[in-house]
């Protein structure tokens, strides 16, 4: 074996041109399946940073029948399931909690999580320093203690151990610090910077609750239990629960109301599972391409050294000996090929950073690790051998005196390799014509979804948020008085042409909604409550955002606590049950059935407004109520500017500060960016679809050139028969080119079979375009079929200046 190597290396060094044009290939197609590789490790295969984290799972509350399969869980809810459900190991509750970091520097806004004692035990995760929470942390009027995070400690304290015991003031309350987490612990993101004791009060404790759903529930599994068995308790608890509590059962009845179990990883990247799965087949493609052409250039090399082989076997070598000579050298190559692939992933994965994939699911953690390396050289190796074993059977199949007498003529060779080399470049345009497909169809995706009306309009836009103490921000007279010294603060700044707020905003992955009723709804038997997204916003909003007034009016400053409540719906809302008539001045009432009823006066309508993604169906009502009458203690600043929005940041800051000192303001963001930031899971892919769809056309158009070049060197001297017959040099050229079209031709046949074999898998990834889109698929073939016929007119056009006497001289 050691032998056959350096007989590798000596046949790499007398032919360098091949050897680089190989290695080039492959590290480049190898490379770019690892890169992909380690997104697809990363995000959707590597566990969770503790112990046995594939045995944790989600349980949420589910109304299906009020289209919220997942919503959030009430503190009655989760105590019920925590004790009833057998099959937990262990299980916790937590929620997102903003903190105000206060000391001698700038206020520092830190994000944070309050959790119930039992997270760090469901993880099963242990403090690097000090200790965690017991439910004596937990309880009322219990001093305030934080864990913090270990990148926390070292930017804030420098790595001190003495950081025990130490008390931060946060929200204007000092905490005491009991312990840090490891470096690499991170729950449920690593921009989670500490956690603090989530502390249930009694009346949070009790049936009230119910409904108050703001907090997320996890649970560890026994070893051995599955899903359905954990439902099946769910369902069980939801059936005792409704027994026990009639005034609830109406409710629960026509909404469908329950618990529902998910796998954690399962439910964290479902979103994007689909279309990295389809990126990684699609830069696997590219790499089939590569190693087809690779096994392409080796068959025609192989030939050259015919005559070698030949020497060899007379001199006793068995077919086997030669096959594992040619092996070698192939696996050699293909090694080779995967080491500099490392390098090409290790500068993709950088590059990846461009392309948004770190904002992925998960995405923080992609890097050239143990197993993406592992992936590189099972690939290069694995690639190797199949690619190798074909043109070495291939190029050993004579025996030792027909092979010396064809080597003489150098034609036959050619001949016996010719079927093997066409079969390889009909895969190669085949795979070509699929990939081209998809990455067209999905570049006309994009496009359309780049063409949707949001509902607002998001240029020149600047925003940011805004997250009060509860213990300094306490009444709500004192949030109002807040919010008007920002607003006149930034409405006075140069540049600004509209500013307002509102408690939720399109694209910041933060969303209310809440039920309500209408004196002026009368609901079918047994259908559903009515359920909406609710927001507070002022008066400024509308302009700020470039909402769409449809009827009525937007709020007003005469808007206040002391007026009419009022309230403004979209359009969904008023056709789901006022299709056709005019519903200002009809109520909104958010109290219970049975209950005083809260009456809100509608006084506009507005256009509806995507507010998850751009592909979003908006399907869910939305209510706007006025920031004056309910007022929120976080929310987000909307500025429109006559300007570059990003050069108002400053000015921002400045009103906030500037109306409170002690106040941060963060995620400050244009809109243009958060739009970009939610369209990444379809940005990226498609990019890295339409790049290697590119090089797949490349290299498939490069396996016809080679291929034909072959053939009309191998028939060199028939050509010159032919021509010395009478045969004229359109003869010639349109024999070639009719070999060239049908490899050509049977490739796009293949791959148009192949794609629409799979078209409804890419179906479910598109918006606004059909998986069977007629102009996309004639389109990738028709540009596939141009680049290969052009490189079919090369040899044909050299097949043509065939001299006849030197071709008739050389036979």
């Amino acid at each position: 074996m050691l032998s056959d190597l350096k007989s590798a290396l000596r046949q790499f060094a007398k032919s360098p041109g091949f050897t680089a044009i190989a290695v080039a290939t492959l590290a480049l197609c190898i490379g770019a399946n690892s890169a992909i590789f380690s997104v697809v490790h990363a995000v959707l295969l590597q566990p969770y940073p503790w112990p046995e984290s594939d045995r944790l799972v989600y349980v949420y509350n589910s109304y299906p029948l009020m289209g919220l399969p997942n919503a959030g869980v009430s503190i009655p809810d989760y105590l019920d399931r925590r004790a009833g459900v057998s099959d937990f190991a262990d299980a916790a509750l937590y929620h997102w909690q903003s903190f105000n970091l206060e000391g001698d520097q700038q206020p520092e806004r830190l994000r944070g999580l309050e959790v119930s004692p039992s997270l760090f035990s469901t993880l099963q995760s242990a403090p690097a320093l000090g200790r965690v929470f017991t439910d004596a942390d937990a309880r009322v009027g219990a001093p305030a203690t934080a864990v913090l995070s270990d990148a926390f400690w070292r930017s804030h304290f420098g790595a001190n151990p003495a950081v025990l015991g130490r008390t931060i003031r946060l929200n204007d309350v000092l905490v005491t610090v009991i312990g840090v987490m490891p470096r690499g612990f991170y729950f449920s993101g690593p921009g989670v910077q500490l956690w603090t004791p989530f502390t249930f009060t009694d009346e949070q404790r009790s049936d009230q609750e119910r409904g108050h759903e703001f907090s997320t529930m996890i649970a560890r599994l026994k070893p051995g239990v599955t899903l359905a068995q954990v439902q099946r308790d769910l369902d069980l608890i939801q059936a005792r629960n409704a027994e026990r509590l009639p005034q609830h059962r109406a409710f629960w009845k026509t909404s469908g109301f329950g618990g529902r179990v998910a796998g954690f990883l399962e439910q964290n990247v479902a979103r994007i599972r689909a279309m990295l799965w389809l990126v990684q087949a699609g830069v696997a493609a590219a790499l089939l391409i590569g190693c087809a052409n690779v096994a392409s250039l080796l068959l025609a090399r192989a030939i050259g050294r015919e005559r070698e082989l030949a020497i060899r076997a007379a001199l006793g070598a068995g077919r086997a000996r030669l096959v594992r000579l040619l092996l070698v050298e192939t696996l050699a190559l293909f090694a080779g090929g995967g080491l500099l692939g490392l390098l090409v992933a290790n500068w993709g994965i950088t590059a990846f950073d461009g392309l948004g994939f770190s904002n992925l699911p998960r995405g923080f953690g992609v890097h050239l690790d143990s197993a993406v390396v592992v992936f590189t050289l099972l690939c290069a190796l694995g690639t190797g051998l199949v690619f190798g074993a074909l043109p070495a059977w291939a190029a050993t199949g004579g025996g030792a005196a027909p092979a010396l007498k064809e080597a003489g003529t150098r034609t036959t060779g050619g001949r016996r390799t010719q079927r093997l080399r066409a079969a390889l470049v009909t895969t190669e345009i085949a795979l070509a014509v699929m990939l081209l497909a998809t990455a067209g169809l999905l570049v006309r995706s994009f496009q359309r979804l780049q063409e949707v009306d949001p509902g607002f309009v998001p240029g020149g836009v600047l925003t940011a948020q805004v997250d009060l103490p509860d213990a300094k921000y306490d009444q709500p007279a004192k949030l109002v008085a807040l919010h008007d010294a920002i607003l006149s603060r930034l409405t006075a700044t140069p540049g600004v042409r509209a500013a307002g707020v509102t408690t939720e905003l399109p694209f910041a992955d933060r969303n209310s909604q809440n039920s309500y009723t209408s004196p002026e709804i009368t609901l079918p038997p047994g259908a559903p409550e009515p359920h909406g997204q609710v927001r507070s916003a002022d008066p400024g909003y509308l302009h700020a955002l470039g909402l769409t007034l449809l009827r009525g009016r937007w709020f007003t400053d005469a808007d206040t606590a002391q007026t009419t409540h009022v309230v403004v719906i979209d359009q969904v809302l008023a056709d789901r049950y006022w299709r056709g008539r005019d519903p200002v001045g009809f109520h909104i009432n958010l109290n219970d059935p049975g209950e005083q009823p809260d009456l809100w006066q509608i006084v506009g309508v507005v256009a509806p407004v995507k507010f998850r993604s751009l592909e979003e169906n908006v399907t869910k009502e939305t209510l706007y109520f006025p920031y004056a009458q309910a007022p929120q203690d976080s929310f987000m600043l909307v500025v429109r500017t006559q300007g570059d929005p990003a050069a108002l940041t400053r000015a921002l800051r400045a009103a906030v500060q500037g109306s409170d000192p002690e106040q941060p303001v963060f995620d400050i963001k244009t809109m243009t960016q958060r739009m970009t930031d939610v369209a990444q899971p379809r940005r990226a892919p498609t990019i890295l679809l339409s790049l290697f769809g590119g090089v797949a056309l490349l290299l498939a158009t490069l396996g016809v050139y080679g291929v034909l070049a072959f053939f009309v060197t191998q028939r060199r001297p028939e050509f010159g028969i032919r021509l010395a017959l009478g045969a004229t040099g359109g003869d010639i050229a349109a024999l070639v080119l009719r070999q060239g079209a049908r490899l050509v031709g049977a490739g796009l046949i293949a791959g148009l079979g192949g794609y629409l074999a799979l078209s409804r898998l890419v179906g479910r990834l598109l918006y606004g375009v059909a998986s069977t889109d007629p102009l996309t698929l004639a389109l990738a073939p028709a540009v596939l079929a141009t680049a290969a016929l052009f490189a079919c007119w090369l040899p044909a056009r050299r097949a043509t200046r065939v001299d006849p006497a030197i071709a008739l001289r050389a036979e």
